[in-house]
Protein backbone atom coordinates (compact mmCIF):
# COMPACT_ATOMS: atom_id res chain seq x y z
CA UNK A 1 0.00 0.00 0.00
CA UNK A 2 1.37 3.33 -1.08
CA UNK A 3 1.64 6.43 0.98
CA UNK A 4 -0.97 8.25 -1.09
CA UNK A 5 -3.43 5.41 -0.51
CA UNK A 6 -2.89 5.63 3.25
CA UNK A 7 -3.56 9.35 3.19
CA UNK A 8 -6.78 8.98 1.25
CA UNK A 9 -8.12 6.30 3.59
CA UNK A 10 -7.21 8.20 6.77
CA UNK A 11 -10.28 9.69 8.53
CA UNK A 12 -10.62 13.43 8.18
CA UNK A 13 -11.24 13.86 11.89
CA UNK A 14 -7.80 12.55 12.76
CA UNK A 15 -6.26 15.86 11.69
CA UNK A 16 -7.71 17.52 14.80
CA UNK A 17 -6.17 16.90 18.20
CA UNK A 18 -8.05 14.27 20.23
CA UNK A 19 -8.76 16.68 23.11
CA UNK A 20 -10.08 19.53 20.94
CA UNK A 21 -13.84 19.82 20.45
CA UNK A 22 -14.98 20.01 16.87
CA UNK A 23 -17.74 22.57 16.16
CA UNK A 24 -20.33 21.23 13.82
CA UNK A 25 -23.04 23.20 12.09
CA UNK A 26 -26.41 23.18 13.85
CA UNK A 27 -28.77 20.55 12.59
CA UNK A 28 -32.12 21.62 11.35
CA UNK A 29 -35.06 19.71 12.71
CA UNK A 30 -38.18 18.90 10.81
CA UNK A 31 -40.36 19.43 13.91
CA UNK A 32 -42.81 22.33 13.26
CA UNK A 33 -42.43 25.30 15.59
CA UNK A 34 -45.29 26.30 17.90
CA UNK A 35 -47.36 29.40 17.26
CA UNK A 36 -47.05 32.39 19.54
CA UNK A 37 -50.57 31.89 20.85
CA UNK A 38 -49.97 28.27 21.74
CA UNK A 39 -46.79 29.26 23.61
CA UNK A 40 -48.60 32.01 25.52
CA UNK A 41 -51.44 29.69 26.55
CA UNK A 42 -49.21 26.87 27.75
CA UNK A 43 -50.27 25.73 31.23
CA UNK A 44 -47.77 26.14 34.04
CA UNK A 45 -47.32 22.39 34.50
CA UNK A 46 -46.55 21.97 30.81
CA UNK A 47 -43.90 24.70 30.95
CA UNK A 48 -42.09 22.98 33.82
CA UNK A 49 -42.12 19.71 31.83
CA UNK A 50 -40.48 21.21 28.72
CA UNK A 51 -36.90 20.23 27.86
CA UNK A 52 -34.21 22.91 27.81
CA UNK A 53 -34.00 22.97 24.03
CA UNK A 54 -37.74 23.64 23.72
CA UNK A 55 -37.52 26.37 26.36
CA UNK A 56 -34.78 28.10 24.36
CA UNK A 57 -36.78 27.87 21.15
CA UNK A 58 -39.93 29.25 22.79
CA UNK A 59 -37.98 32.09 24.38
CA UNK A 60 -36.42 33.08 21.06
CA UNK A 61 -39.82 32.96 19.37
CA UNK A 62 -41.35 35.22 22.03
CA UNK A 63 -38.36 37.55 21.85
CA UNK A 64 -38.71 37.87 18.09
CA UNK A 65 -42.44 38.55 18.43
CA UNK A 66 -41.83 41.20 21.10
CA UNK A 67 -39.41 43.04 18.80
CA UNK A 68 -41.73 43.00 15.80
CA UNK A 69 -45.29 42.11 16.85
CA UNK A 70 -47.84 41.07 14.27
CA UNK A 71 -51.58 40.23 14.41
CA UNK A 72 -52.29 36.85 15.92
CA UNK A 73 -54.83 34.43 14.54
CA UNK A 74 -57.69 33.24 16.77
CA UNK A 75 -56.27 30.89 19.32
CA UNK A 76 -57.07 27.24 18.88
CA UNK A 77 -57.75 25.10 21.95
CA UNK A 78 -54.47 23.71 23.23
CA UNK A 79 -54.26 19.93 23.13
CA UNK A 80 -52.85 20.00 26.66
CA UNK A 81 -55.84 21.88 28.04
CA UNK A 82 -58.70 19.53 28.95
CA UNK A 83 -61.74 20.07 26.79
CA UNK A 84 -64.19 19.07 29.52
CA UNK A 85 -66.40 21.99 30.63
CA UNK A 86 -65.68 23.35 34.08
CA UNK A 87 -68.02 22.29 36.81
CA UNK A 88 -70.45 25.02 37.95
CA UNK A 89 -69.39 26.81 41.12
CA UNK A 90 -71.78 26.58 44.04
CA UNK A 91 -73.25 30.07 44.48
CA UNK A 92 -75.71 30.86 47.29
CA UNK A 93 -79.20 31.52 45.90
CA UNK A 94 -79.15 34.96 47.53
CA UNK A 95 -76.25 36.08 45.34
CA UNK A 96 -78.12 35.06 42.19
CA UNK A 97 -80.63 37.85 42.82
CA UNK A 98 -80.04 41.41 41.56
CA UNK A 99 -78.17 43.72 43.92
CA UNK A 100 -81.21 45.97 44.44
CA UNK A 101 -83.29 43.03 45.66
CA UNK A 102 -80.48 41.83 47.93
CA UNK A 103 -80.24 45.29 49.51
CA UNK A 104 -83.99 45.25 50.19
CA UNK A 105 -83.61 41.85 51.85
CA UNK A 106 -80.82 43.17 54.08
CA UNK A 107 -83.03 46.08 55.09
CA UNK A 108 -86.00 43.85 55.93
CA UNK A 109 -83.79 41.65 58.12
CA UNK A 110 -83.32 44.54 60.56
CA UNK A 111 -85.86 44.55 63.41
CA UNK A 112 -87.99 47.57 64.19
CA UNK A 113 -86.21 50.46 65.97
CA UNK A 114 -86.32 50.21 69.76
CA UNK A 115 -84.54 51.58 72.80
CA UNK A 116 -80.76 51.46 72.40
CA UNK A 117 -79.52 47.89 72.80
CA UNK A 118 -76.01 47.05 73.90
CA UNK A 119 -73.81 46.28 70.92
CA UNK A 120 -70.13 45.42 70.49
CA UNK A 121 -67.41 46.93 72.65
CA UNK A 122 -64.58 48.07 70.36
CA UNK A 123 -61.09 48.15 71.75
CA UNK A 124 -60.61 51.62 70.25
CA UNK A 125 -63.39 52.98 72.49
CA UNK A 126 -63.78 52.69 76.25
CA UNK A 127 -67.49 51.85 76.40
CA UNK A 128 -69.91 49.67 74.51
CA UNK A 129 -71.76 51.11 71.57
CA UNK A 130 -75.55 50.91 71.59
CA UNK A 131 -77.70 50.17 68.54
CA UNK A 132 -81.33 51.09 67.94
CA UNK A 133 -81.63 48.01 65.71
CA UNK A 134 -79.70 44.86 66.71
CA UNK A 135 -77.87 43.33 63.78
CA UNK A 136 -78.25 39.59 63.02
CA UNK A 137 -74.65 38.31 63.21
CA UNK A 138 -75.44 35.17 61.20
CA UNK A 139 -75.98 37.30 58.08
CA UNK A 140 -72.50 38.81 58.30
CA UNK A 141 -70.92 35.36 58.67
CA UNK A 142 -72.26 33.90 55.41
CA UNK A 143 -69.46 35.08 53.10
CA UNK A 144 -67.34 38.13 52.32
CA UNK A 145 -69.55 39.44 49.51
CA UNK A 146 -72.73 39.44 51.59
CA UNK A 147 -70.86 41.04 54.48
CA UNK A 148 -69.50 43.86 52.29
CA UNK A 149 -72.96 44.48 50.81
CA UNK A 150 -74.87 44.32 54.09
CA UNK A 151 -72.59 46.39 56.34
CA UNK A 152 -73.44 49.81 54.80
CA UNK A 153 -77.16 49.03 55.12
CA UNK A 154 -77.16 47.46 58.58
CA UNK A 155 -75.00 50.17 60.15
CA UNK A 156 -75.86 53.11 57.90
CA UNK A 157 -79.62 53.06 57.36
CA UNK A 158 -81.50 56.14 58.69
CA UNK A 159 -83.18 54.15 61.46
CA UNK A 160 -79.91 52.71 62.79
CA UNK A 161 -78.52 55.21 65.32
CA UNK A 162 -75.24 54.30 67.00
CA UNK A 163 -75.07 55.55 70.60
CA UNK A 164 -71.68 56.27 72.16
CA UNK A 165 -71.16 57.57 75.71
CA UNK A 166 -68.01 59.43 76.72
CA UNK A 167 -67.61 59.23 80.48
CA UNK A 168 -65.19 61.20 82.62
CA UNK A 169 -64.59 58.22 84.94
CA UNK A 170 -61.07 57.09 84.09
CA UNK A 171 -61.23 53.96 86.26
CA UNK A 172 -64.41 52.81 84.56
CA UNK A 173 -62.76 53.30 81.18
CA UNK A 174 -59.76 51.15 82.07
CA UNK A 175 -61.86 48.32 83.48
CA UNK A 176 -64.29 48.28 80.53
CA UNK A 177 -61.74 47.98 77.74
CA UNK A 178 -62.22 45.18 75.23
CA UNK A 179 -60.02 43.26 72.79
CA UNK A 180 -62.55 43.54 69.95
CA UNK A 181 -61.32 45.64 67.02
CA UNK A 182 -64.04 46.59 64.56
CA UNK A 183 -62.94 46.77 60.95
CA UNK A 184 -62.70 50.01 59.01
CA UNK A 185 -65.40 48.67 56.66
CA UNK A 186 -67.82 48.61 59.59
CA UNK A 187 -66.92 51.99 61.09
CA UNK A 188 -67.04 53.69 57.69
CA UNK A 189 -70.64 52.44 57.31
CA UNK A 190 -71.87 54.39 60.36
CA UNK A 191 -73.87 57.46 59.30
CA UNK A 192 -76.10 58.37 62.26
CA UNK A 193 -74.55 58.98 65.67
CA UNK A 194 -75.78 59.93 69.13
CA UNK A 195 -72.91 61.13 71.30
CA UNK A 196 -73.49 61.54 75.06
CA UNK A 197 -71.05 63.55 77.18
CA UNK A 198 -71.12 62.65 80.86
CA UNK A 199 -69.23 65.03 83.16
CA UNK A 200 -70.92 63.99 86.39
CA UNK A 201 -74.30 63.95 88.09
CA UNK A 202 -73.61 65.51 91.50
CA UNK A 203 -75.86 68.11 92.99
CA UNK A 204 -74.74 71.68 93.55
CA UNK A 205 -73.67 71.08 97.16
CA UNK A 206 -71.39 68.19 96.17
CA UNK A 207 -70.13 69.43 92.81
CA UNK A 208 -66.44 68.72 92.05
CA UNK A 209 -63.72 71.22 92.81
CA UNK A 210 -61.71 73.09 90.23
CA UNK A 211 -58.93 70.49 89.96
CA UNK A 212 -61.36 67.59 89.66
CA UNK A 213 -63.49 69.49 87.14
CA UNK A 214 -60.45 70.20 84.94
CA UNK A 215 -59.40 66.54 85.12
CA UNK A 216 -62.85 65.48 83.92
CA UNK A 217 -62.65 67.87 80.98
CA UNK A 218 -59.28 66.39 80.03
CA UNK A 219 -60.68 62.83 80.02
CA UNK A 220 -63.71 63.87 77.98
CA UNK A 221 -61.45 65.47 75.36
CA UNK A 222 -59.45 62.23 75.13
CA UNK A 223 -62.65 60.27 74.63
CA UNK A 224 -63.85 62.60 71.86
CA UNK A 225 -60.48 62.29 70.16
CA UNK A 226 -60.78 58.48 70.26
CA UNK A 227 -64.25 58.63 68.73
CA UNK A 228 -63.02 60.94 65.97
CA UNK A 229 -60.15 58.59 65.19
CA UNK A 230 -62.46 55.56 65.28
CA UNK A 231 -64.87 57.18 62.81
CA UNK A 232 -62.21 58.78 60.63
CA UNK A 233 -63.52 57.06 57.50
CA UNK A 234 -67.24 57.51 58.21
CA UNK A 235 -69.53 59.87 56.33
CA UNK A 236 -71.58 61.00 59.34
CA UNK A 237 -74.91 62.37 58.18
CA UNK A 238 -76.52 63.19 61.54
CA UNK A 239 -75.01 63.83 64.97
CA UNK A 240 -77.09 64.29 68.11
CA UNK A 241 -75.25 65.55 71.19
CA UNK A 242 -76.47 64.94 74.74
CA UNK A 243 -74.78 66.62 77.70
CA UNK A 244 -74.78 65.95 81.43
CA UNK A 245 -72.84 67.94 84.08
CA UNK A 246 -73.09 69.08 87.69
CA UNK A 247 -74.74 72.49 88.11
CA UNK A 248 -72.61 75.65 88.01
CA UNK A 249 -69.36 73.78 87.35
CA UNK A 250 -68.35 74.38 83.75
CA UNK A 251 -68.39 77.73 82.00
CA UNK A 252 -69.58 78.15 78.45
CA UNK A 253 -65.98 78.58 77.26
CA UNK A 254 -65.08 75.18 78.71
CA UNK A 255 -68.11 73.58 77.10
CA UNK A 256 -67.34 75.22 73.78
CA UNK A 257 -63.78 73.89 73.95
CA UNK A 258 -65.14 70.36 74.35
CA UNK A 259 -67.71 70.76 71.57
CA UNK A 260 -65.10 72.04 69.13
CA UNK A 261 -63.39 68.65 69.36
CA UNK A 262 -66.39 67.15 67.53
CA UNK A 263 -65.67 69.14 64.39
CA UNK A 264 -63.49 66.25 63.25
CA UNK A 265 -66.65 64.15 62.75
CA UNK A 266 -67.80 66.59 60.02
CA UNK A 267 -71.47 65.67 60.43
CA UNK A 268 -73.90 67.01 57.85
CA UNK A 269 -76.52 67.78 60.51
CA UNK A 270 -75.94 68.43 64.21
CA UNK A 271 -78.71 68.88 66.77
CA UNK A 272 -79.17 68.72 70.53
CA UNK A 273 -80.29 65.69 72.46
CA UNK A 274 -80.96 65.72 76.19
CA UNK A 275 -79.08 68.63 77.78
CA UNK A 276 -78.72 68.33 81.58
CA UNK A 277 -81.82 66.13 81.86
CA UNK A 278 -83.87 68.92 80.32
CA UNK A 279 -83.70 70.98 83.53
CA UNK A 280 -83.71 74.76 83.49
CA UNK A 281 -80.59 75.33 85.58
CA UNK A 282 -77.27 76.40 84.08
CA UNK A 283 -79.19 79.01 82.11
CA UNK A 284 -77.15 81.96 83.39
CA UNK A 285 -74.64 83.88 81.35
CA UNK A 286 -71.58 82.15 82.79
CA UNK A 287 -72.70 78.50 82.91
CA UNK A 288 -75.11 78.53 79.97
CA UNK A 289 -75.25 75.90 77.22
CA UNK A 290 -75.87 77.53 73.85
CA UNK A 291 -77.69 74.96 71.76
CA UNK A 292 -77.51 77.23 68.72
CA UNK A 293 -73.73 76.80 68.69
CA UNK A 294 -74.12 73.16 67.66
CA UNK A 295 -74.92 74.32 64.13
CA UNK A 296 -71.35 75.63 63.91
CA UNK A 297 -70.16 72.02 64.05
CA UNK A 298 -71.94 71.09 60.81
CA UNK A 299 -69.91 70.30 57.74
CA UNK A 300 -71.27 73.13 55.61
CA UNK A 301 -70.52 75.72 58.31
CA UNK A 302 -66.96 74.44 58.60
CA UNK A 303 -66.44 74.55 54.84
CA UNK A 304 -67.81 78.08 54.66
CA UNK A 305 -65.54 79.20 57.49
CA UNK A 306 -62.51 77.70 55.74
CA UNK A 307 -63.46 79.35 52.44
CA UNK A 308 -63.84 82.73 54.14
CA UNK A 309 -60.47 82.38 55.84
CA UNK A 310 -58.84 81.65 52.46
CA UNK A 311 -60.51 84.69 50.92
CA UNK A 312 -59.31 86.84 53.82
CA UNK A 313 -55.74 85.59 53.38
CA UNK A 314 -55.84 86.25 49.62
CA UNK A 315 -57.13 89.78 50.15
CA UNK A 316 -54.40 90.55 52.67
CA UNK A 317 -51.78 88.98 50.41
Amino acid sequence: MTTSENLTKRPTSSSAPPNKRVCTSPRTTSRPSRSIQSIIHLPGDAVWALPKQALREYFLSLQEYARSPYPLHPALPSPITPSDPALPVDVPPLLLLPLEIRELIYTYLLPAPCNPIRGPHPRQLQTHILLTQPIPPSLLLLNHQIRSEALPILYGCPTQIVHITINYNLWTHKTMRSDLILSSALTSSIKHLHLSIHLGSEKRATKPGEVEADARITEIKKGIKKVGKWLSGADVQSLRISWQEPPQTYTWEQKKDVLDGMRVLRAVKVDAGEINWGLNWNKGRKYRFEIEYLKELERARQDNAIAKSYEHVNIEG
